[in-house]
């Protein structure tokens, strides 16, 4: 069972129903950007169910790239802006 992590808003990231074929990749990035920072093990998997949408977004939008690296000369607010329609959603 993962931890329950609390979201903005009341949300629940265990509740938020943003399943789709880009989540396993998804949260494959997010966890090498925690190892690639250094974040200890035991702290990975909660980082990384908070995260992973974001990484899904910021992936959707073409900011990020499959090594989890910001694709140059992108704008950073287009990702920003498809978290958050992708967290609109999810309500």
């Amino acid at each position: 069972m993962s931890p329950e992590i609390t979201l903005r808003a009341g949300l629940k990231a265990n509740d938020a129903p943003m399943t789709s074929n880009i989540e396993p990749l998804a949260r494959e990035i997010a966890e090498r950007i925690c190892r690639r920072g250094g974040m200890a093990e035991a702290d990975i998997p909660p980082w990384v169910e908070l995260h992973w949408p974001c990484a899904a977004a910021m992936l959707e939008a073409g900011v990020m790239d499959e090594g989890g690296e910001w694709v140059e000369d992108r704008d950073v607010r287009l990702g920003m802006e498809a978290y958050r329609e992708r967290l609109l959603r999810s309500r």
